[in-house]
């Protein structure tokens, strides 16, 4: 029984001597994955769409945690940047084998409205983060460069935290669009 004691103290004592891990204040980002989930769905006149939700994952690491915003966050931080997103991309589209910045006529990137840590007291985290955008097979033409059938493209991706820090970028892989 004194060894089984002695053995749970020595475990719980190296437990506690576990540090934190060090990261920088800016944001440092790497792509996980993209995942395409095709859905029919009706429009707002009762039409039948058929849409490509495309969900793009990245992992991050903070140093001080101030990642995602709370409505009160954004309130604050719209005065001092207009345009806020808090995750951003810019979107390519493959063409003869060059891919092409296409410029959007509505941006493609959001805000997150939730926290990554709870309170205010600065300390690292990690994780991931997903985030959504739809593409409408019937409705693409917002989008300079997309012709509906099998497009190829590909985001450099960034996000920003409540301090306005700016994270290195990141691409995507290779994504095809309407292939249902």
């Amino acid at each position: 029984m004194k060894k089984i004691t002695f053995f749970l103290l020595g475990l719980f004592g190296m437990l506690g001597c576990v540090s934190e891990p060090t990261f920088d204040v800016i944001p440092y980002i790497g792509f996980n994955s993209a995942r395409i989930i095709t859905k029919t769905s009706s429009d707002l006149l009762g039409n039948t769409t058929k849409r490509d939700s495309l969900i793009l994952t990245i992992n991050f690491q903070d140093g001080d945690g101030d990642l995602g915003l709370t409505q009160d966050d954004y309130k604050k931080l719209i005065l001092i940047q207009p345009n806020l997103r808090t995750f951003d991309v810019d979107l390519y589209v493959k063409k003869k084998g060059t891919y092409i910045k296409s410029t959007p006529s509505f941006p493609l990137g959001g805000n997150h409205f939730q926290r990554y840590k709870e309170g205010d007291k600065p300390g690292p985290i990690e994780g991931s983060i997903d985030f959504s955008i739809n593409f409408d097979y019937n409705n693409f033409s917002g989008i300079p460069y997309l012709t509906g059938k099998k497009d190829t493209i590909r985001f450099d991706i960034w996000i920003t935290d409540r301090a306005l820090h700016k994270s290195n970028v990141v691409q995507s892989n290779d994504i095809v669009l309407f292939g249902n």
